[in-house]
């Protein structure tokens, strides 16, 4: 399953904004002494960032329970209830 809407893809793109934006100052800036900004990232942040690069590493199939429906299926043992497939039908209509 994808999630389309990925709130982390903002928030990357935020801090490559500030990134760049920051760099440019700097040029413009030259040999001066100038105090340069600092970025300091809220605990909530943090966490979400440290969701991010775990989430990256997670794979995007999930191979077991592909590998268990397979095998379900060959051995004629899969099923889903009505309401199950209710659901589902359902929840593809909303979106």
């Amino acid at each position: 399953m994808k999630i389309t809407s990925n709130p982390s893809n903002n928030i990357a793109k935020l801090y490559q904004t500030y990134q760049s934006q920051s760099e440019k100052t700097e040029k413009k800036a030259g040999s001066g002494s100038v105090e340069q900004d600092n970025l300091q990232l809220s605990e909530q942040a943090q966490k979400i960032h440290k969701l991010i690069t775990e989430t990256k590493d997670l794979p995007d199939v999930r191979e077991e329970k592909i590998a268990r429906i397979k095998e379900e299926i060959a051995n004629k043992t899969y099923s889903v209830t009505a309401q199950q497939l209710a659901a589902k039908m359902l929840s593809s209509e909303k979106e």
